[in-house]
Formats: C-alpha cells, sequence, structure tokens
C-alpha cells in the first residue's frame, strides 16, 4: 500500500519553540542560531513515548521541512549537531509517521543544500535509507 504524502503545515501555538520566520533565523547571531539548534535538538532526542509527544516531535518535524527548502538554512542545519540526532530518530523511532518525516527532512536538506561539510555522514544516511526500503518491499 502507498501512502500519500499529507502537505507540511505545522501549528505554531503547540511548536514548544518560537516559530522564527527563516528571515529571522538567518539574521541570528550564532550564540541565538546555537540556543535555538540546542532547542529543537532537545525536543527531537526526548524520550517520551507517550502521544501527546509522538504529535509534538511531528510538528516540529514540520516545521523542520517548512525551513529545509531554504538555501542558507539547509546549509546551516545539515552541517550542525541537528543532523546527527536526525540519522538517531531515523534509527530508533518506532513510530512511522516520525520516521517517514524524519526521513523527508533529510531528504529536503539534501535537496536544498548546498555546500557539504567532511563531517556530515553521508554514508550512514545512505545504509539507512537502503535498510529500510527493503522493509517496505
Amino acid at each position: 500500500q502507498i501512502m500519500k504524502q499529507v502537505p507540511v503545515r505545522f501549528d505554531p501555538k503547540t511548536l514548544h519553540i518560537p516559530a522564527y520566520s527563516v528571515e529571522k533565523l538567518s539574521s541570528m547571531t550564532d550564540v541565538d542560531w546555537n540556543n535555538f539548534l540546542k532547542r529543537v535538538c532537545s525536543l527531537l532526542d526526548s524520550s517520551e513515548k507517550n502521544t501527546g509527544a509522538a504529535c509534538s516531535k511531528l510538528n516540529l518535524l514540520y516545521y523542520l521541512c517548512t525551513l529545509a527548502v531554504h538555501k542558507e538554512i539547509a546549509n546551516r542545519l545539515i552541517s550542525s549537531q541537528l543532523f546527527p540526532i536526525l540519522i538517531q530518530q531515523l534509527r530508533a523511532a518506532t513510530n512511522w509517521d516520525i520516521r517517514a518525516n524524519v526521513a523527508r527532512v533529510i531528504g529536503l536538506l539534501a535537496l536544498h543544500t548546498s555546500e557539504l561539510g567532511e563531517n556530515v555522514p553521508v554514508s550512514e544516511v545512505t545504509f539507512l535509507f537502503l535498510f529500510f526500503s527493503r522493509e517496505f518491499f
């Protein structure tokens, strides 16, 4: 069965972080950017297993999808501490909606980034995508 992806819409009221615009994020100082990323990483890395936590995580992933389509933001996100957490979430998440949206964020980052540092674990992501694609077919 093929599931159609729903349009990405996040709810800023339930985001648990400020829903900064791309313009605001682009103009942030390094300190403010790092604080923002720490909060995002903390929310993604939470190990709560209840339905509310899953909905919160999905909402955050939808927000990240809206950010990842902008080249400058994609460049900053893919080379940040967020990327390894996305990989960890892709590996560890038991909720397939979360796993699919983590993969969506990673794919959007890969599509829209123009700079790829040597520290970005591309081979690990490729392996995980191949591993999960075998589960579907």
